[in-house]
């Protein structure tokens, strides 16, 4: 008797003993990669629903594939009475061996009300076997499972994800945001568009790509979002950036009384007295207003700031200790009002008085100096113009061109200026003809 024929009938013997597990193993051992006898072994299985035990040992290969309906038959069985089972096949058999179609369908009707986690991971599976990753994705996204990234990277969805961002985001904000704020996978705007009606995530997303784009034509939104969550940031952005509108930026921060904001809106809308008058009134901060006025050297807003200032007799003397170098302090003394109580005004009083007589003196001991280095510089000139200087025989006079110097001659006549320049004694002028220098100090002379 042949041995497949031997096998067959010990096959048969141990289903008859629903030895099922010892059978499967024997049809792994003795039918080899013969198709037909595979199908049939599978078949005597499906009596007893026993598929579950063969599953693990079914020929796979390309080289002894079975029929898509064994498989599938395998699935079913698994989908049946064996969720878990069902979807590690999913996981490890090759897609082309079954129609995922149809395993999809089987799937969808399986559920119920509870949507197992399994069912859900299984149908993801399928459809991503399929190619249909816009169905795949909201499954992984809902199992909260990671390795949607991967998904996204390996298969390049960037078109498929628009739907899904807020879901992505939630599920892992960093990995999101490493594909959101690619520009060459997608464009900011459609991430913005989705990310419109959760203001938090919009304020994530516009914050990080301000970070990479600094020109990004959504960063005026920035302005609300920073107010509403992130305050802090918000006054170095108004500062660095020039892309928003600067009248809606004051409106948001009059609407939360965020001063300091307002204060450097209004003034760079030239608005500096009103500025000054939130740093006075709003914020208390008379040294800032000092600084303030300071900064801007306006006259006008000094005049402003010390007729406010004297309304508050406690923070006179803050200014008078302020203004020095700046203001005349007697315009704050001549507004202090006959009786007007004053704390510490004594203290500041002689401080400005020392500080006029220590300027007195460093003005004194400047012009002293001053008058030592003239006296200096000028008997320094007196000396050098007194000095004689060398002729040579071929310097030439200006007038007539010829050599100053004669050879063999028993006197040469010559005159020297302090310029520099010789003329013969018979050529010369009461002034340099050819020098700037002699030309100016003469029309000096004459115009004295």
């Amino acid at each position: 008797m042949p041995i497949l024929a031997i096998a067959k009938l010990y096959i048969n013997y141990l289903l008859t003993r629903k030895e099922y597990e010892t059978a499967a193993k024997q049809c792994q051992l003795r039918l080899g990669n013969n198709k037909s006898l595979w199908e049939d072994a599978v078949f005597k299985f499906t009596g007893d629903q026993q598929l579950r035990p063969i599953s693990a040992y079914l020929p796979t290969s390309e080289s002894c594939e079975l029929g898509p309906h064994v498989y599938e038959m395998v699935l079913f069985e698994f989908l049946e009475l064996d969720v878990k089972g069902f979807l590690n096949l999913i996981k490890t058999w090759p897609s082309r061996l079954y129609n995922s179609q149809r395993v999809i369908d089987a799937v969808k009707a399986k559920f119920k009300d509870e949507n197992d986690n399994e069912l859900l991971e299984s149908l993801a599976l399928l459809y991503t076997y399929e190619g249909d990753y816009e169905r795949a994705m909201p499954i992984y996204i809902k199992l909260k499972k990671k390795d949607v990234f991967d998904l996204i990277r390996s298969h390049e969805l960037y078109n498929v994800i628009s739907k899904q961002i807020v879901p992505l985001i939630e599920l892992d904000r960093e990995q999101a945001f490493k594909i959101l704020l690619d520009k060459n996978k997608i464009q900011p705007n459609v991430v913005v568009h989705q990310l419109e009606g959760n203001q938090e995530y919009l304020y994530w997303y516009l914050d990080s790509l301000l970070k990479i784009d600094g020109n990004n034509v959504f960063q005026h939104k920035l302005v609300s979002l920073y107010a509403k969550y992130n305050r802090d940031k918000l006054l170095p952005f108004l500062r660095r950036s020039n892309k928003y509108v600067i009248q809606k930026a004051l409106a948001i921060c009059n609407k939360e009384h965020f001063n300091e904001e307002r204060v450097y809106l209004l003034d760079c809308m030239g608005e500096a007295a009103e500025a000054l008058s939130i740093i006075i009134h709003n914020m208390n901060n008379i040294q800032a207003a000092i600084e303030f006025c300071k900064d801007h050297k306006d006259n006008d807003l000094w005049s402003f700031l010390i007729d406010e200032s004297i309304k508050n007799p406690e923070i006179v003397t803050i200014l008078l200790d302020g203004i020095i170098d700046y203001v005349n302090p007697e315009v704050v003394v001549r507004k202090i009002k006959c009786g007007q109580e004053i704390p510490k005004l004594r203290e500041s009083v002689v401080k400005l008085l020392r500080h006029y007589n220590l300027q007195k003196e460093l003005l004194s001991a400047a012009h002293l100096i001053q008058l030592e280095d003239y006296f200096d510089y000028s008997a320094d000139i007196v000396i050098a113009q007194r000095r004689g200087f060398q002729v040579t025989y071929g310097q030439s006079c200006p007038k007539c061109q010829s050599s100053v110097l004669t050879k063999n001659a028993a006197q040469n006549f010559i005159v020297g200026f302090k310029c520099g320049h010789i003329y013969h004694n018979s050529c010369s002028l009461t002034h340099c003809l050819y020098c700037k220098e002699c030309r100016i100090s003469v029309n000096d002379e004459a115009d004295n």
